[in-house]
């Protein structure tokens, strides 16, 4: 069954520009590098436009075949050893642009897969 990891945040006020710079060098990174990334399915990238104190959140899902796929990568970059210190290099996480105060991280997991409407 797939999960899939769901990171959100806001960018720092103020540094939306460099926030928006920063997520397009990461996913760019992450495309040529793929070869890293062999458990993950697939990885989004949202923003959320709502009324209210949500909009602007900036959403990103990473989708794993299961949860034994997930728990492999994340030992695997496990304090980022070898090629993933460059991976470090390019996350957004680290680089000083997105509100750390208000991130949140989800697991999904599906269900009933069978009557989604694909």
């Amino acid at each position: 069954m797939a999960i899939f990891e769901v990171e959100s945040w806001f960018p720092l006020q103020g540094k939306e520009a460099e926030h928006d710079a920063a997520m397009k060098d990461f996913l760019q990174w992450v495309n040529a590098h793929r070869s890293l990334f062999k458990e993950w399915k697939s990885l989004r990238y949202f923003i959320r436009e709502i009324a209210g104190s949500s909009s602007g959140r900036h959403f990103i899902v990473w989708e794993y075949d299961d949860l034994a796929s997930f728990e492999a990568y994340k030992k695997r970059r496990r304090d980022y050893p070898g090629p993933f210190a460059e991976y470090k290099l390019h996350d957004p996480y680290h680089l000083g642009v997105m509100d750390h105060r208000n991130m949140e991280l989800e697991i999904w997991y599906e269900d009933h897969r069978a009557l989604w409407l694909t």
